[in-house]
């Protein structure tokens, strides 16, 4: 095992001078570039890969425009001097037509002619031994004395391809030899303008930063500059600025450091709080002074932790330790000189590649703190005690103050029935009055009528007059009675309800009429006529009592809050059904509400006429009768000066589990 580690260490050691070599040569020589080569070689691959696409193409249309050549000289052969050969032989001018064979054959691309005429045979040229591109064509004579064209002969072309093929060959290899050396020079006056320009440049800065000790810092990095290749304030500049920068800042930082490792140093020397660290068998490799002058440590003494005579009984210490993990908060107390002192323990376990090294830990005098907090307990106790008592009272006082509440709605309800009485026996009181009118007229009638009578001076015309005064009177009192009669009724009902809270079936638009009535003597003194709006089938089975209470109040308190500045006051109740609900809306149009105090008119005790009457519980009790009592939702939107819109939905069936309920509280 020896022996292979120092192979290995030998085998680092020479890499690093290997690799120290390359560097130091890199800087000089442009070949030792390692991204420079790459580049180099890329560019070469690139390069040739193209040029070789560029001379096969070249190639191609070389190629291409040979064999057209050799095409077009074969179509002329067979097109312009066929039918001169044609002549000669017609006319057995052999002689002439040999020349001509002759003459053609020295014609590009042309390298063997051949005429064919029964037992004859001319031919000039030399034939091609392999790859010959060859055609025949027919002789024909136009003979003039019969007008007929006669064929008397062929004639064979023949061009011979090896000598295309040897001249495209030589093309492509000059062609291509002429591109690999352009790029190889181009590639070379690259890769030296490219060491020149980059590659010396970051030999520069890496040189700069494998010196650069924080420590003793250098002078700042300056970087060569050649006029022509480079720019001024390029992509490496930028680098040996960031780089000086950077160095700047690692040198204030270690600095920094240094600084706080001194002022570290000195607050363990100072502090009365113990810093010590073990390895892995938990001997104490370091302890602050503190520590070892507390527990009675020589400084060249390194005792295992958990068997120091004052921590013996640290039962909770020794167990954290035997786990080797991160703890805190470990609460120990130790006794010292006869004195018990409270101390907590924490502590980093260190590892590395999962072998355990040992801790790296504080303990932290608490002593005062637990003195403390063993007196905050007792406060703590006491406090709860007191605590508890206020609770109790105040329990009490909610339960007085809840019961004081019941009895003000209770109380508000019965105010709103005595001004509702009072009001009706106003009301009653006019019919009444008129009743006792027509009255006294028929029995004034009836006297004179009897004295007429009883004197014998009763006329025709005198009686029918004194009957007409009956009749009218008669028809006065039985109207104004009526009238009476249906106050009285309206005001039975309503006040039955009113004090009721019985379940039943109702229908809406008759209960809601029948308050309206009894409310007259309320509403007429604004003046305002409320309009009830409802289909006349819809009909409820709930508490109809309840239902009257929420619109009375509603009412009541558009009368005496909502109409001081409105000429021609307006009250509107609209009833809808939706499924199983019924939406009972009330919109008025006076004064409206600003919208801050949306939320404080249904708190209770809240009125805008503290001290004229208004005991504030009104919208209060119409809030919590639709939530309680109806189990409804009750929405509002008013603007100044605008009204108010309250929405109400209420289940046309009032559950029953809920009657119960109310009626059991």
């Amino acid at each position: 095992m020896g022996v292979y580690n120092e192979a290995i260490r030998t085998k680092k050691s020479w890499d690093a001078m290997s690799r120290k070599h390359n560097y130091e040569e890199s800087i000089n020589n442009p070949l030792f570039s390692r991204i420079g080569r790459r580049i180099i070689l890329i560019m070469i691959l690139l390069s040739g890969l193209f040029t070789l696409l560029t001379t096969l193409l070249q190639l191609y249309w070389d190629y291409d425009k040979e064999f057209n050549d050799v095409e077009q000289r074969h179509y002329e052969i067979q097109n312009v001097h066929a039918g001169l050969l044609s002549a000669s032989l017609w006319s057995f001018d052999l002689v002439l037509l040999q020349e001509r064979l002759d003459g053609l054959v020295n014609l590009p691309k042309i390298d063997y002619l051949e005429i064919k005429s029964e037992d004859y045979t001319f031919s000039a040229g030399k034939r091609a031994e392999q790859g010959a591109i060859a055609d025949t064509y027919p002789l024909t004579y136009h003979n003039a004395m019969d007008g007929n064209m006669e064929t008397i002969g062929t004639i064979y072309v023949e061009s011979d391809a090896q000598e295309i093929y040897h001249y495209l060959l030589k093309q492509f290899l000059v062609t291509l030899t002429l591109n690999a050396l352009k790029t190889a020079f181009v590639c070379y006056i690259i890769l030296m303008i490219f060491h020149a320009s980059v590659n010396r440049r970051i030999f520069e800065i890496a040189q700069y930063l494998r010196r650069y000790n924080p420590r003793h810092p250098s002078d700042p990095l300056q970087l060569a500059h050649y006029q022509w290749i480079m720019e001024n304030d390029d992509e490496l500049d930028w680098l040996g600025e960031e780089t000086n920068r950077i160095t700047g800042n690692v040198t204030t930082l270690y600095r920094n450091i240094k600084q706080e490792q001194e002022r570290l140093a000195d607050f363990t020397h100072v502090s009365s709080d113990w810093l010590w660290e073990t390895d892995e068998l938990g001997r104490l490799t370091y302890c602050s002074e503190a520590m070892m002058e507390q527990l009675g440590i020589e400084p060249l003494e390194k005792p295992l932790l958990i068997e120091i005579e004052a921590l013996s009984d640290a039962k909770n210490l020794t167990s954290y330790m035997l786990k080797r993990n991160d703890f805190s908060m470990c609460e120990e107390s130790i006794t010292l000189n006869c004195i018990t002192y409270h101390f907590l323990f924490q502590a980093i376990a260190k590892y590395e590649e999962n072998k355990f090294l040992g801790f790296r830990g504080t303990t932290i005098n608490i002593t005062d703190l637990k003195l403390t907090q063993i007196e905050l307990q007792q406060l703590n106790q006491n406090l709860e005690h007191e605590v508890a008592v206020r609770t109790l009272d105040l329990k009490q006082s909610m339960e007085q103050l809840k019961a004081t509440q019941e009895q003000l709605v209770e109380s508000e309800k019965l105010a709103a029935l005595g001004g509702l009485v009072a009001g009706i026996a106003h009301e009653v009181n006019t019919p009444l009055g008129i009743a006792v009118t027509a009255s006294s007229i028929i029995r004034d009638a009836s006297i004179e009528l009897n004295q007429a009578f009883s004197n014998q001076t009763l006329t025709s015309t005198q009686f029918a007059d004194v009957m007409q005064r009956i009749s009218d009177s008669s028809q006065m009192l039985e109207n104004n009675l009526n009238r009476a009669a249906k106050l009285i009724r309206d005001f039975k009902q309503t006040a039955v309800d009113q004090i009721s809270e019985s379940r039943s079936e109702f229908n809406v638009k008759q209960v809601l009429d029948a308050l309206m009535a009894s409310l007259h003597p309320e509403t007429r003194k604004v003046p305002v006529a409320p309009i009830v709006e409802s289909p006349e089938d819809v009909v409820m089975n709930s508490l109809p009592g309840v239902l009257t209470q929420i619109v009375s109040n509603l009412v009541l308190n558009s009368v005496n809050h909502a109409f001081s500045t409105q000429p021609n006051p307006e009250i509107l109740v609209r009833i809808s059904q939706q499924e199983q609900n019924v939406i009972l809306e009330y919109q008025d149009n006076g004064s409206g509400v600003e919208e801050s105090l949306h939320q404080k008119i249904f708190e209770p005790f809240y009125t805008s006429k503290r001290g004229k009457g208004g005991s504030g519980l009104g919208l209060n009790l119409v809030f919590n009768l639709v939530k309680q009592k109806l189990k409804g939702d009750l929405s509002f939107h008013s603007e100044p000066n605008q009204g108010v819109h309250f929405v109400i939905t209420l289940p046309k069936e009032l559950p029953m589990q809920i009657e119960l309920a109310q009626k059991s509280a």
